[in-house]
């Protein structure tokens, strides 16, 4: 499969799950049900629990990245749609999966207005992170994509405006607003919880025949249940570029607040249906580290994909109990400040 001639392919193929439409299963004129997976077996060379929500180890690891979601799509009127997208996520029991989204959208003229659980719109695949067939990694890069916790979704509503510039050329333009709303994270067994009084933010994108140029910016207060006189209101900023050029795609994001600065670059070549690609991402000030990811995909058909991927991942601090992309200090585990990680996943849409 060679990679579509724009990168806005990811927006406009697979952005709120339309990509399956390639399957979609049409139940009714107006109404379609579709879907996506992954599972992978996965082992570090580090006790240590590896990244937040899946917690890899030393020990194989059959269902650490297991993902199962279904969405239903649902016609109103011309003008008027619902969606509802219920995913089994890393973290998630089979028998408690999480409504990812659950909105009503209203297009008037150039806007699009939603409301109910929506998506943050942070990063170039945030509208798609559970949707492993959408990109060509095992995991989008955790030193950017986990930078907020592993959150992914508010409660709230949205106005997107999008306008053409050109024949070649799109800007939209996306306020947001999100209601209070206790997110809980759960780590090594133990559940941390935050209640969040404030979440606002403004994300932009432009896209052009082979690019796409991305930036979010986030405001948010919240306070840590744990430490409830630790209430702090912080500042996200996101960018992003992706570029595709004759079989080469090039991604690359920064995310920076008051604690962290977190950036990555990828790049992948693509041969029929064989995609390699390498990835390059540090994390600096809470948790400095850095990685280094090599990997192929293998396309077996449209619609279903394998990954091999390696990832060396090091912790970039003298601070006995720093974490970089642990879950906890390794010295806890009387480990290594790095790891290994070996990765052979399947992904599918339907």
């Amino acid at each position: 499969m060679n990679f579509p001639k724009s990168p806005i392919f990811s927006i406009l193929s697979l952005t709120l799950l339309s990509a399956p439409a390639l399957s979609a299963i049409d139940i009714t004129s107006d109404l379609t049900l579709s879907g996506f997976g992954s599972t992978s077996i996965t082992k570090s060379d580090n006790k240590t629990p590896l990244f937040i929500n899946r917690e890899i180890t030393d020990n194989t690891c059959y269902d650490c990245d297991t993902i199962f979601g279904v969405q239903l799509d649902y016609d109103i009127t011309d003008d008027l749609e619902a969606s509802l997208q219920w995913v089994k996520r890393p973290q998630d029991e089979w028998s408690e999966p999480e409504v990812e989204w659950a909105y009503l959208s209203y297009d008037i003229s150039n806007f699009t207005i939603r409301a109910g659980r929506l998506r943050l719109p942070l990063f170039l695949a945030s509208q798609y992170y559970y949707v492993a067939e959408a990109y060509y990694w095992a995991r989008p890069p955790q030193e950017v994509y986990d930078s907020v916790s592993g959150i992914t979704y508010y409660d709230g509503g949205d106005i997107t405006w999008k306008r053409d510039l050109s024949d070649e050329l799109t800007l939209s333009i996306n306020p947001f607003y999100g209601s209070d709303r206790t997110y809980p994270i759960e780590i090594v067994g133990n559940e941390l919880k935050f209640d969040t009084e404030l979440l606002i933010g403004l994300s932009t994108d432009l896209s052009g025949y082979d690019y796409r140029l991305h930036y979010t910016y986030m405001r948010t207060k919240y306070t840590a249940q744990q430490f409830p006189f630790n209430t702090s209101t912080i500042n996200i900023h996101a960018f992003g570029y992706e570029l595709s050029w004759q079989q080469f795609q090039f991604m690359a994001e920064v995310e920076t607040d008051e604690l962290q600065t977190n950036w990555y670059v990828s790049t992948a070549y693509n041969i029929d249906d064989f995609t390699t690609y390498i990835t390059y991402a540090q994390s600096h000030h809470t948790n400095p580290s850095q990685s280094v990811t090599p990997g192929v995909r293998y396309d077996i058909t449209p619609t279903v994909s394998v990954n091999l991927e390696y990832q060396y991942e090091a912790i970039e601090s003298d601070y006995i109990y720093a974490t970089g992309l642990f879950v906890q200090p390794p010295i806890f585990y009387s480990e290594k400040k790095d790891a290994n990680l070996v990765t052979f996943m399947v992904n599918f849409i339907f």
